[in-house]
């Protein structure tokens, strides 16, 4: 049960013991509010996953060892992808729609549709080089899919994938050397990506895609940070740095960090989007947290590092609570 509901059911108590609703009226509002303590959706959501998964897995695995035929793994991915999509409508149809269920089927037979676009493309050209091609089109394909019937799931990767496939231009990662390139388009897509959720537009589409922004600035938020975090410790390098003498470089990066999250925290506060405002908070403390043990930590003695490390946290804590509690 979410923390909502949970709250609801205290204050529904705290009525009755002062006599402001009856012991009937309590009754009948806490079935509304049923005190379940497990969240039952993710729980089944999380198994029906793993599930799908794992049959998956054992039908690549088994063709993998025992079936050679590149023709048969292009059929047996075209059944697959057909199969989730027809029994997902099927299911609609009959009224036999399971939400959770749902979203893995077309998630799933999503990934399918890009295996079988990958292999198909092979039989055809026997050529491997057209992998940043064949990507962006399974990434676009995404989503198409997404939208068109409404998943989360399958709009998440379609997102990562666009952010990783610009980042690593192309997917090109036979060999990962981030660069200074690299970490600019990064932040641009994730910038991008960010101002597309935050500006509502998928909202004036149909209110049901309200989420969709949700799911926009929110990977488009915290890929930013997780690519600047990595700037401020790996610098212009492979190696990590920190904990080495001081460098501008570093210091460059790790303001650039600080600065991109006050931008997002005044942005949260005065869009009142409390997903953003937390996020920022949380990355803000991070880098301070990162510079303290850049500059400290080979500076003093440990048990002193980490006391001073606990309290300041401890207080973070505090003087955020009395501003939530005050405002």
């Amino acid at each position: 049960m979410g923390s909502r509901n949970k709250f609801i059911l205290k204050e529904l108590k705290k009525w009755n013991k002062d006599n402001i609703i009856t012991n009937e009226q309590l009754e009948i509002l806490s079935k509304k509010y049923k005190d379940d303590y497990i969240d039952w959706h993710i729980i089944i959501r999380s198994i029906m996953i793993s599930g799908i998964i794992m049959v998956s897995i054992a039908f690549i695995s088994f063709i993998s060892f025992y079936i050679f035929s590149i023709y048969f793994i292009a059929f047996l991915f075209t059944a697959l992808f057909l199969s989730g999509f027809i029994i997902d409508e099927i299911l609609k149809i009959k009224y036999i729609y399971l939400p959770k269920t749902s979203s893995a089927i077309t998630a799933l037979s999503s990934i399918f549709l890009s295996a079988d676009i990958f292999t198909i493309s092979y039989i055809i050209t026997h050529n491997k080089d057209n992998f940043i091609l064949l990507s962006l089109i399974s990434i676009i394909l995404f989503f198409i899919i997404a939208y068109i019937k409404k998943n989360y799931a399958v709009l998440s990767m379609a997102i990562i994938g666009l952010i990783t496939w610009y980042g690593f231009e192309g997917f090109d990662i036979s060999s990962i050397d981030l660069r200074l390139n690299n970490y600019i388009r990064f932040i641009i897509t994730s910038i991008f990506i960010f101002l597309i959720g935050i500006t509502d537009i998928n909202r004036k589409l149909e209110e049901k895609y309200f989420k969709f922004s949700i799911i926009y600035y929110t990977i488009g938020l915290l890929y930013m940070n997780i690519i600047l975090a990595i700037m401020s410790v790996l610098g212009n390098s492979n190696k990590i740095i920190i904990l080495k003498p001081h460098s501008n470089e570093l210091m460059i990066y790790s303001i650039l960090f600080l600065l991109s999250n006050i931008i997002t925290l005044i942005i949260g506060c005065k869009l009142k989007i409390s997903l953003i405002v937390k996020y920022s908070i949380f990355f803000i403390i991070l880098n301070i947290y990162i510079r303290y043990f850049e500059y400290f930590y080979l500076k003093m003695n440990t048990w002193i590092f980490f006391l001073i490390l606990g309290l300041s946290t401890i207080l973070i804590g505090v003087i955020i609570e009395r501003i939530i509690k005050y405002r």
